[in-house]
């Protein structure tokens, strides 16, 4: 795989948001036992958690976790590779800023492979997402899983073909009762798939501002643009909203509370990922975070994490756990559903895109 590098002006751009949160947040002292992470919430709910800080003997500080640019701007920022001990964030998006453009500037510290032992049960499927540069390894793929559009099946039909479209968010009879996620990345990149640009993260200026156009001429159908994992499941409980682009554990939360809610698979392209975990380069609590990546990876972790969000894990042991009817209803097999898989990757021209989303933001 071919990583492209950050210029220094999206470099900046991207730091710079980083810099105020970040500054506020000091390591977690080694022998207090306490990991400071930096992963998404859903990635370690109540039950999950508490197997894995019984199986590292340590507290798990997990901070607010935004958008992998948030996170890529975190590392990038002064003092970044040593404030954190551990990082998950969209394998695709933080490699080029893990990796930089040669050996030896890496932001991540190599993994010590003997210190994870459950990395050999991720599965074949996924060895392509291990993140290597030469005989080092700096990133292993922990968690999977893809993004959609979220829908109140009481409300919207299921078998509209335009449900099973991103165009359910664009549709003028949805007009109100849509909603968009406040990130460039993930909406930028679902808009151009939907308008038939088939390569997001490479597309020319032309196509870029043709997106954004596009989207400033959608902006009145939606209701809001969602900020927060609770904000956008809020949207939906309160039935303030009928559809959102959302994540998995957000159907399964309103699963939980009784809305017939469920995913579309766009077919378009459905936006898959894999979040990888990996060690700031000067994290003092390397070792716990090992522990933590190889707890993370454990058949009993994972058992857990799908049972209580829906989220697959890499770890092939733990797709059997569960029935063939719950296999398909969660996903597992999306690679035999017909429809084109889109995966992640960092687009070259981030600054443009964090410019274009402010041109949308502003209209």
């Amino acid at each position: 795989m071919t990583f492209g590098h950050l210029r220094r002006r999206e470099a900046l751009i991207l730091a710079g948001g980083a810099l105020g949160a970040a500054a506020a947040h000091g390591p977690a002292a080694a022998q207090e036992r306490r990991l400071t992470a930096v992963m998404p919430g859903p990635f370690i709910p109540d039950g999950a958690r508490a197997i894995l800080e019984r199986m590292i003997e340590a507290r798990v500080d997990n901070l607010p976790y935004v958008s992998p640019t948030d996170t890529a701007a975190k590392l990038m920022a002064p003092g970044g590779t040593a404030r954190y001990d551990l990082m998950y964030a969209t394998t695709g998006f933080i490699q080029a800023p893990v990796l930089r453009e040669r050996a030896g500037q890496e932001l991540a510290r190599p993994l010590d492979l003997a210190r994870i032992p459950n990395a050999a049960k991720i599965s074949p499927l996924f060895e392509s997402e291990i993140t290597r540069r030469g005989d080092r390894t700096f990133m292993l793929p922990v968690v999977w899983g893809y993004d959609s559009v979220i829908f109140n099946r009481d409300r919207i039909p299921e078998d509209d073909p335009v449900t099973q479209s991103w165009g359910v968010l664009f549709d003028d009879r949805y007009a109100g009762r849509v909603a968009l996620r406040d990130d460039p990345y993930q909406s930028i990149c679902l808009t151009a798939l939907h308008l038939g640009i088939t390569s997001p993260e490479t597309m020319s200026q032309a196509d870029l501002n043709r997106v954004t156009q596009f989207l400033i001429s959608k902006k009145r159908n939606f209701r809001t643009i969602w900020g927060s994992f609770a904000e956008a499941v809020n949207l939906m409980s309160s039935r303030e909203v009928d559809a959102i682009f959302g994540w998995i554990p957000m159907r399964a939360a309103l699963q939980r509370q009784g809305m017939n809610a469920t995913n579309n698979w766009p077919r378009e392209g459905l936006l898959v990922f894999t979040h990888s975990a990996f060690i700031p380069r000067d994290s003092r609590n390397w070792e716990l975070a090992h522990a933590a990546i190889n707890a993370a990876l454990s058949d009993e972790f994972g058992t857990q994490l799908g049972r209580e969000t829906q989220y697959p894990v890499t770890n092939g042991n733990v797709a059997a756990t569960f029935s063939q009817a719950d296999q398909q209803r969660l996903g597992y097999d999306v690679e035999q559903r017909g429809i084109p898989l889109h995966r992640y990757t960092f687009p070259p021209a981030m600054d443009r895109w964090i410019e274009a989303w402010g041109r949308f933001r502003a209209a």
